[in-house]
């Protein structure tokens, strides 16, 4: 039951729902007998082209801007960033629903519309031993019931390998097949948001023609009966069975959307379900199989993280776009948030777990969309902040837009997304080892940090030799606030999160140079710049501070934690290594968490991870748990709210990390894994098994423990290269070790 998701009545509403996805198609089934509704969407249908948003006049302004700081006239700067800094126009393009797919079933036919008046309601009226499901393991959707001792079952996937989605009808009773059981009329409808509605060559779709073009057309090949093509509806009658099709695309990738969808959807009509069916089945499970969990007496938290090992799967593949903030399913034409690409945490938590979890081709996307970024953030460093390199905001969109968004002070003029962003090479080279991947995108950890050599500014905290540090001016730590003279602020010079992050840039800049064997006069520089950047400071209260001064909290449960990023998603503040910090992280937790923070399902998600860092299994399981009960919706999708999936993923990354945590330390042009088994195990797992899990280092662990000790362990080195580890966990004693090419290592 670990892999099935079980309902006994239709989803009323969307969060009720179960979705489907291949990468670039999702699908969200509510699951009516009679009148069914599944929303459709396609991942690059957003609601406009590039459009240059960069505002000159931020260069001029610049300086004054940064004076006004210096002077504690927050306020004031505040104002003429607004003016000054705010894109032209403010908003980026929305991630959009492509509408719905409508089948009204009655096997005695007779469907009527739900805009008639008279015929708008049930059209069966006696269903019994109603059943739907999601199998996780084999990304299958399963809707069944009875009528007039009937039984009536829809089967449901987005194939990967067809490239589209698939969908059963059949009919049976007392175990056999029935015939003439199935009629039904199919629809695709955006209400008034397309611009066509038509028939051809036994297909019917709708398309849009401006913004970005797209088409989504279904066709059915069915067994008997009859069908009808006509006015942008297909009418099956009286079939044995019937297969429905379904595709989308869009302007984005294709020249002719209508002719590339008749197109595939021709190609694969000719093709049996079961045929189908196995193709997609083998192609999933070469992903879904990769790991395996077991929590003895916590099965829920099992069916949960398998769940997101899914969506992750589902809507992230190589070659399509990135995960939003809905991964991919969205209902809305305007979106919250836009549904957009968050990057001052959102986007970067839907990948935390893709490596550790085995599934590092799942981040290629988002590589992909730095690469489209990058022509955009020059540009945005240069016509902004006459700077050279590239850098970009709190959001962008499908076309990489790299100018502020919004008129919001708290997050709009940050200006470290893309520094952030590009860390992710880093780790996922960390992770995989890949030095030729390391190689094809170094230019963006070198361009993120050639922006900050241009654009640091010297503050006023001195190192031990009497240099001042340098800073980032204006700065924000994202979405909060501080109260200076009285007054709420955002903007400041020097926030401890663009500190960590930079701290972190740069020293990847410079391992990755020495790997790659890359040294110039950059490098050299790089090296100087990480000299002066200031490490975390702590408070007068024992915590973490958050901005460059010892500002009163304007709330104090705020729901971001940015100035722990050393802790996590960063990895330069650790028990073990760093306890001092590590304790004044805590009470910064602590702190917040008294004044109701983690108010949020992503936020929720972010504490489970600090805690596993913490080595604290106890306290991550009680947010795992509060996650569970007040942030997830009946179909498992995290509640920010609204529906945001990088809570769901940010839960993956944390129970994850309760198992295992592994980090690299690099020193003179060597290196070692450092790797800690069960580090923040509670209690209620204390017995379990992990397969597939990944480590740093090109790693993998298969373990099994029992009563809170490790009673195996299997160490795969998947690569060539020996890897130096340094090894310790519950009942392991600490060691080091060197692991050879393509070596496996036992230790009971």
């Amino acid at each position: 039951m670990n892999n099935l998701i079980v309902f006994n009545a239709p989803a009323v509403k969307w969060e009720e729902a179960l979705p489907l996805g291949n990468g670039r198609l999702g699908a969200m089934i509510f699951g009516s007998p009679d009148r069914e509704r599944i929303q459709l969407n396609e991942d690059s249908i957003w609601s406009g082209q590039y459009r240059d948003r960069n505002n000159p006049a931020a260069k001029e302004t610049l300086a004054v801007v940064r004076r006004l700081l210096d002077e504690g006239r927050a306020g004031e700067a505040e104002e003429l960033c607004l003016e000054s800094f705010s894109g032209v126009p403010p908003t980026q393009r929305v991630y959009q629903s492509a509408g719905e797919l409508r089948i009204d079933f009655s096997p005695e036919g007779g469907f009527g519309h739900p805009w008639s008046g008279t015929r708008d309601g049930h059209l069966l009226t006696d269903v019994r031993n109603y059943r739907r499901e999601m199998d996780i393991a084999r990304a299958l959707h399963t809707l069944t019931f009875e009528h007039n001792d009937v039984i009536y079952t829809r089967e449901t996937f987005v194939s990967a390998p067809a490239g589209l989605f698939v969908l059963r009808f059949s009919a049976a009773a007392n175990g056999k097949p029935v015939q003439s059981k199935i009629s039904f009329r199919a629809y695709l409808d955006r209400g008034v948001f397309y611009d066509r509605k038509e028939n051809i060559d036994d297909t019917a779709f709708i398309t849009r023609d401006g913004d970005i073009p797209f088409c989504a057309m279904i066709k059915v090949v069915q067994n008997g009966g009859t069908q009808r093509s006509r006015g942008g509806f297909i009418t099956v009658e009286e079939a044995d069975g019937a297969l429905l099709f379904a595709d989308i695309r869009t302007g984005f990738r294709e020249a002719d959307c209508t002719a590339a969808c008749a197109y595939n959807l021709n190609k694969i009509a000719s093709k049996n379900w079961e045929q189908l069916l196995e193709e997609h089945i083998d192609e999933y499970r070469g992903w879904y199989g990769r790991m395996e969990l077991e929590l003895r007496g916590d099965e829920d938290a099992v069916k949960y993280y398998n769940f997101c090992r899914y969506l992750l799967i589902s809507c992230s593949r190589p070659g399509t776009l990135p995960a939003n903030l809905q991964g991919l399913w969205n209902p809305y034409l305007d979106p919250p948030w836009g549904c957009d690409y968050t990057i001052n945490i959102n986007t970067q938590m839907n990948y935390w777990p893709a490596c550790m979890c085995g599934l590092a081709e799942t981040e290629e996307p988002l590589f992909d969309l730095l690469e489209r970024m990058y022509p955009n953030g020059k540009k945005t460093a240069q016509v902004m902040y006459g700077c050279r390199g590239f850098t970009a905001h709190h959001n962008t969109d499908i076309w990489g837009d790299a100018s502020p968004r919004d008129y919001w002070i708290p997050a709009s003029y940050w200006a470290l997304g893309a520094a952030w962003l590009t860390l992710h090479i880093w780790d996922h080279y960390e992770y995989t080892q890949d030095k030729k991947f390391l190689e094809k995108y170094f230019y963006l950890l070198k361009e993120a940090c050639v922006f900050f050599t241009d654009f640091l500014v010297l503050g006023e905290r001195t190192n031990e030799e009497g240099e001042r540090y340098l800073i980032v001016s204006p700065s924000s730590s994202p979405e909060n606030s501080y109260l200076i003279n009285g007054e709420r602020a955002s903007l400041c010079a020097g926030c401890e999160m663009d500190n960590q992050i930079l701290r972190k840039l740069f020293r990847s800049a410079i391992c990755a140079a020495e790997i790659l064997d890359v040294q110039n006069s950059d490098t050299e520089q790089f090296r100087l710049i990480l000299s002066r950047i200031p490490a975390p400071a702590i408070h007068s209260n024992e915590t973490i501070r958050e901005w460059n001064k010892e500002y009163e909290e304007a709330e104090p449960g705020h729901r971001h934690f940015s100035h722990l990023w050393a802790l996590w998603p960063g990895d330069a503040i650790t028990v073990d290594e760093t306890p001092q910090l590590a304790e004044a992280a805590r009470k910064t937790l602590e702190r917040r968490l008294s004044s109701s923070g983690g108010h949020t399902g992503w936020s929720r998600a972010w504490l489970v991870n600090f805690f596993a860092r913490l080595k604290d299994g106890e306290v991550a399981i009680e947010n795992l748990q509060a996650l569970f009960s007040q942030f997830t919706l009946p179909n498992l999708f995290n509640n920010g709210p609204p529906f945001q999936i990088d809570g769901n993923f940010g839960a993956l990354a944390g129970m994850t990390q309760m198992l295992a945590q592994s980090r690299v330390r690099y020193q003179d042009g060597t290196f070692q894994v450092a790797l800690d088994i069960l580090p923040a195990l509670p209690r209620k797992w204390e017995s379990g098994r992990v397969k597939g899990l990944r480590a740093k280092g090109n790693l993998e662990l298969d373990f099994e423990w029992r009563e809170g000790r490790i009673i195996s362990l299997v160490i795969k080195n998947r690569g060539a290269a020996a890897v130096p580890l340094a090894l310790q966990g519950a009942g392991i004693e600490w060691q080091e070790l060197v692991l050879t090419g393509a070596n496996v290592t036992k230790i009971q």
